[in-house]
């Protein structure tokens, strides 16, 4: 299970933060195909296709705290835990973790 990175989820902020809609669009499907187990960037991405429907400022608000969230537990979930792919990093050692 392949997750997006915090770079992936601070490039999809960085586009956000200028507030073009069609890039952002872009931006989030493109990396919603790349990564088709994230759920939880595919929650953001069906939020943000409703604020397109609607334009409401609120939901966009919404849409970029969770983004940061995202981003911060993203940053430290791969950096250390349980849920790193491998449970051995040390050369000559590297196992796979089974999910």
């Amino acid at each position: 299970m392949v997750l997006a990175s915090h770079y992936v989820i601070k490039n999809i902020c960085l586009i956000l933060e200028q507030e073009d809609m069609d890039n952002v669009n872009a931006a989030l499907d493109k990396f919603s195909k790349r990564y088709v187990d994230d759920l939880e960037l595919h929650l953001l991405y069906n939020e943000f296709l409703k604020y397109l429907e609607t334009r409401n400022k609120e939901d966009l608000v919404k849409i970029k705290a969770a983004l940061v969230k995202l981003m911060v537990a993203r940053k430290t979930e791969t950096s250390g835990g349980s849920k790193l792919w491998f449970k051995n990093v040390r050369p000559g050692t590297v196992r796979r973790v089974d999910v």
